[in-house]
């Protein structure tokens, strides 16, 4: 038998039985088909319902936000309405505030201040304060809106106390957007009913059904089940499939109905295609067999040819197509070859491409290490010139008196005053670098109290008055009470940066004028000079730490290149900002720095004078450093204070059980007993537990300051100690 005899017999035993198992196979398929279109509705209806509750679910979520607004905690209801017709769910939707006796206080369908009615169930705002929870309503009538309309209400408690009912109100048409950009056919009715049976929205003949009740027997049936089937007929007698659910949000009812006519003519249209589709299927299967035997027959052949020319060692052309896979086979293998040639030129080129890349992203890494290391180097060097200057001034100085030569009082005082002023710009570099530091670990800690802006700000003008720094310059102050919640301490930081920096690159006899006014709910500090500027391209980063403009060798400017990094720091601890602008290099700048403005605009109490020293105090100094030590006793010595020094915690104890002085000045880095220690020794003894004990180190960090408190100690100073500072402890 040749192998087309055996094709046929083959397909003529595949053919009958497939025909048997179709027939039951359709059978089947009909009854899936009407169950796959009933459950096709009841998603609709499910997805339907999802899409209420997620209205209802943002409803509820916007009603949580606008009750913790500050504006509505700060009686703004002019801003409360802005923020409420912000969140409100969009066209045919509303929120409504209503007080505690039902007066409307904020309706977003109206302009802001236009009169607004009373709400007409009062009782139903006393039960929702009551009650405290969250109310979705069913289908109410609005008088003033001339129309139907549903809400979802609950009570809230402003941050101030009061108390209200917030609602987000739809109109039935909101609704429809459930239904109408579905995919939903345009032939299957939707319904969304309350808990009553009230149409809320209808996707046809909307105006004549809204508002209306269904039938008892419907309403029953919607009560009876979470979900379930209805069936009922149209106004012209068609049956209808109609599938109901609930919305989990709400006693509201989701109902869909699809023609019975439309679902099962799609069940015998699809049967039908499938049959057809057999039919042909098996057509298709006698025909391709014939087909196929032709093309395998042909393709031995030709297969045998290309042996016996492989056998001869001719060249073997590809051979055509084939619709069976293992003949194809012999085509794949013979371009194989080929496919692998390209394929490895392939990778060449992107093992290529990717060796390059790799060369440029080494070369941009290395330039960024080396500019990273050069600006380390830079600042370095800037770091020591800093420091070398004040240091080459202080040595000059003390190298002058101890000249032992009579020195006129002229050369003394101008000697006293580099002293003093180099010291201080020395301690501005440590704490500026100390500053900045704990800025960027995130470990300031800020003491805030209401305060003045104005007056810290004038406070903070007069001290670089009376030191000299503005004179010379065109010196120009408006001020008006701005009250603050912040540190004083930080926020006069702030300001003696922001006007050092004025000050710093501004020529003589520039003007600088400096303002404070209260704006847009914000306290602004804004310092405008007329000096160097900033360029374009610094603009950007200059609130980057050791950024600064371009110095020559001289360094005129000075400075570490931190103060704006440390400011933008401590303004941003306070919730505020600081932006700065120029027109460029020679336009000057603009410095602004923008506060929250304290809600009660209550100003603080003024600062009570400095008490004086009192004279004759008996002060106990233990201090390891010996030139520390002795120019600490000069001091106290010079305020008339009886001063005993120790050199170590022992000493300084059994010095304190001894001479009992009212007042211990210890340092914290003792050699064997460090200052913690000390402390906790004096204050455990009764003898000299009423001593005042005052941690004088150069930690000073507020982990440092609460372990010195921990320990003992009732105040905590930072060396070096300022004079004003010493008196008061005195005092």
């Amino acid at each position: 038998m040749k192998l087309r005899a055996h094709y046929f017999l083959l397909a003529f035993c595949i053919v009958i039985p497939v025909a048997i198992c179709c027939s039951i196979a359709l059978n089947m398929l009909r009854n899936a088909e009407r169950e796959s279109a009933i459950q096709r509705i009841h998603e609709s209806a499910r997805l339907t319902a999802l899409v209420v509750d997620a209205d209802i679910d943002r409803a509820k979520a916007v009603l949580q936000v606008l009750a913790n607004s500050q504006a509505l905690a700060h009686g703004d209801r002019k801003r409360f309405h802005q923020e409420a017709l912000a969140a409100n769910a969009g066209p045919g939707a509303w929120i409504i505030l209503y007080d505690k006796t039902g007066q409307q206080l904020i309706n977003t369908r109206h302009p802001f201040g236009r009169p607004l009615p009373r709400r007409p169930d009062p009782e139903q705002v006393a039960a929702l304060l009551a009650n405290g929870k969250v109310n979705v309503s069913g289908m109410r009538w609005g008088a003033e809106l001339n129309n139907n309309f549903v809400m979802v209400e609950r009570a809230i408690e402003s941050p101030s106390g009061e108390r209200y009912v917030i609602g987000q109100a739809f109109s039935p048409a909101f609704f429809t957007h459930a239904f109408s950009n579905s995919a939903i056919p345009s032939t299957w009715l939707v319904g969304i009913f309350d808990a009553n049976g009230v149409y809320i929205a209808r996707r046809y003949e909307a105006e004549k059904f809204v508002g209306k009740a269904v039938p008892p027997h419907v309403l029953a049936a919607f009560n009876s089940a979470p979900n379930g089937n209805l069936p009922s007929k149209t106004a012209k007698g068609a049956r209808l499939y109609n599938v109901f659910t609930h919305s989990a949000l709400s006693s509201w009812t989701i109902a869909i109905g699809a023609p019975v006519k439309e679902l099962d003519d799609a069940v015998w249209n699809g049967i039908g295609v499938v049959a057809i589709g057999l039919l042909i299927a098996i057509l298709g299967a006698l025909t391709l067999t014939m087909m196929t035997g032709r093309r395998l027959v042909a393709f031995i052949r030709r297969a045998s040819d290309a042996a016996r020319s492989l056998g001869r060692g001719d060249t073997v052309a590809t051979l055509p197509p084939s619709i069976i896979d293992e003949l194809d086979e012999l085509n794949v293998a013979i371009m194989d070859a080929s496919r692998r040639l390209q394929s490895e030129m392939r990778s060449r080129a992107d093992a290529e491409s990717d060796r390059n890349t790799l060369l440029v992203l080494e070369k941009n890494a290395r330039a960024k290490a080396e500019q990273q290391n050069s600006a380390k180097d830079e600042f370095l060097a800037m770091l020591g010139h800093e420091l070398r200057n004040p240091l080459s001034a202080v040595t000059s100085a003390v190298s002058i008196l101890e000249s032992g030569r009579p020195l006129r009082d002229e050369i003394v005082q101008r000697t006293h005053g580099v002293l003093r002023r180099q010291t201080d710009h020395l301690r501005k570099l440590v704490d500026d670098l100390l500053e900045v530091n704990r800025a960027l670990m995130g470990k300031l800690i800020l003491d805030k109290a209401p305060a003045d802006l104005a007056a810290v700000t004038q406070r903070c003008v007069e001290t670089l008055q009376a030191s000299g720094r503005t004179d010379g310059f065109e010196l120009r102050v408006s001020t008006e009470p701005a009250p603050v919640l912040a540190d004083t301490t930080r926020l006069l930081q702030v300001i003696d940066n922001i006007l050092d920096n004025a000050i710093k690159y501004s020529p003589a006899g520039g003007r600088i004028e400096v303002t404070v006014r209260s704006a847009d709910g914000h306290a602004e500090l804004q310092v405008r000079d007329s000096g160097l500027g900033i360029n374009p391209e610094l603009l950007p980063s200059v609130f980057d730490v050791f950024v600064q403009g371009a110095q020559t060798l001289q360094r005129a400017q000075g400075g570490l290149g931190i103060g704006l990094s440390l400011v933008r720091r401590l303004v941003g601890m306070h919730e505020g900002s600081v932006t700065i602008a120029s027109a460029g290099a020679g336009q000057g700048c603009i410095v602004t720095v923008r506060l929250p403005l304290l809600a009660s605009r209550a100003l603080p109490a003024p600062e009570a004078p400095a008490a004086m020293a009192a004279p004759g105090r008996r002060v106990l100094l233990i201090e390891d450093n010996e030139d520390a030590r002795d120019m600490m006793a000069m001091l106290l010595e010079l305020r008339s204070c009886i001063v005993y020094t120790a050199e170590n915690g022992p000493d300084g104890i059994a010095l304190a059980l001894a001479r009992q002085p009212e007042i211990a000045l210890i340092d914290i880095g003792l050699g064997e007993m460090d200052g913690y220690a000390v402390a906790r020794a004096l204050k455990a003894n009764p003898l000299t537990a009423r001593i005042v004990l005052v941690a004088l180190t150069g930690y000073g960090t507020g982990a440092d300051r609460r372990r010195a408190f921990d320990a003992g100690f009732d105040q905590h100073c930072t060396k070096p100690i300022k004079p004003d500072e010493l008196d008061a402890i005195l005092a």
